[in-house]
């Protein structure tokens, strides 16, 4: 058994074969950890948030596939790209409450998607295959994520990398500002991931 640490709490035991590839399949080009604050909310209108957006650097619209695996309380997923045979593998902290919250991430860069998400399914449950659109865009310093998602709607999510501890009190306030520039109701805000709205019907 391997083990990892939640945020803050103590080390908790995880199937080894987690990390586990097959000899065809070569080690992750890449990795990282990052800590984030982020805010994601129900927004229908995307009309309205691509208007708000006018001026901001439009990344990419990619079709996502994420497959959620049942860890516990922890958090797992593989996300691929349709059409690319590359994706990343997720580890990631965060509490379930609305509003800006903070968050660590864990990503590796996998060359071999299907083949990993094949390992990984024969060792974990499968809790949820989370299905969507999402625009990416880069604006203030912020990455804004426009999203639809099958089955559930449409979204919008704002992520900011904290540059270290002194930037949270401002990446907190930056988000908060830019939930009033794009009008977000309280009841809008979302606690839930997308994989916890789909396996709960």
């Amino acid at each position: 058994m391997a083990c990892l640490r939640t945020h803050g709490g103590p080390l908790q035991s995880a199937p080894t074969a987690i990390f586990l590839r097959p000899p065809h399949v070569s080690a992750p080009v890449d990795s990282a950890q990052k800590d984030l604050v982020e805010l994601k909310a129900r927004y229908e209108d995307l009309g309205k948030a691509r208007a708000l957006l006018a001026g901001a650097e439009h990344a990419a619209t990619v079709r996502q596939v994420d497959t959620y695996f049942s860890l516990g309380e922890q958090r797992l997923k593989l996300r691929s790209i349709e059409g690319a045979k590359e994706g990343q593998l997720v580890y990631y902290e965060r509490p379930d409450v609305g509003g800006v919250k903070e968050s660590r991430v864990l990503l590796a860069s996998i060359p071999d998607a299907p083949a990993v998400r094949e390992i990984l399914a024969r060792v974990l449950p499968v809790k949820a295959e989370v299905r969507k659109t999402r625009e990416i865009y880069r604006f203030q310093g912020v990455q804004v994520h426009l999203d639809t998602v099958r089955g559930l709607g449409k979204f919008i999510e704002f992520e900011k990398v904290l540059a270290g501890e002194s930037d949270r009190d401002a990446g907190r306030k930056q988000l908060e500002s830019l939930r009033a520039y794009f009008q977000i109701a309280d009841d809008d805000l979302m606690a839930s991931s997308y994989s916890d709205l789909l396996a709960s019907g």
